[in-house]
């Protein structure tokens, strides 16, 4: 059980990246474009909600305050938010506003690898709720973002 555990922890993210790819690789150019510049801009505005969110609140790492050793080497600093649970939870977000069927099987991958870094020791529930707050967040904000760029960008073509 333990090794299904470590692997989900480590490595099941690679999964969810893989998603995002399949689900951008077969759209048009225009949607292309637009699931990239949604990516960014949610990726950036998740990751300053988290750096600022780690800033105001300090939650440390289950193994050190369980005093036990967790089943991978984890550095005992501040463990809010998940930088796992933020990064997939955003893919998976992000992903849902162009492709819900593989952004669902990306959610599964990205509940298993929340899951497995609480039972590795190394994240508590609120260290991974918190990366998955801040990465839905993200993504509505990058979404909607993206949408009024290119909104403003198309106008601004007609007008030219």
């Amino acid at each position: 059980m333990n090794s299904i555990i470590i692997f989900c922890a480590k490595y099941v993210f690679l999964l969810v990246i893989l998603g995002l790819a399949i689900a951008w690789l077969p759209t048009d150019k225009e949607t292309k474009k637009r699931f990239v510049v949604a990516t960014i801009l949610a990726g950036g505005i998740a990751f300053v909600i988290s750096r600022i969110a780690s800033h105001l609140y300090y939650d440390p790492r289950p193994f050190v305050t369980e005093h036990v050793k967790p089943l991978i080497p984890h550095a005992a600093d501040n463990g809010f938010p998940s930088d796992h649970a933020l990064l997939t939870m955003t893919l998976t977000s992000i992903t849902y506003f162009f492709n819900k069927k593989i952004a669902g099987v990306m959610l599964i991958f990205t509940i298993a690898i929340g899951l497995a870094r609480i039972l590795a020791k190394v994240h508590s529930p609120l260290d991974i709720g918190g990366g998955w707050v801040f990465g839905i967040i993200g993504s509505i904000c990058g979404y909607y973002l993206m949408r009024w760029i290119f909104t403003q960008y198309s106008k601004h073509q007609k007008t030219a």
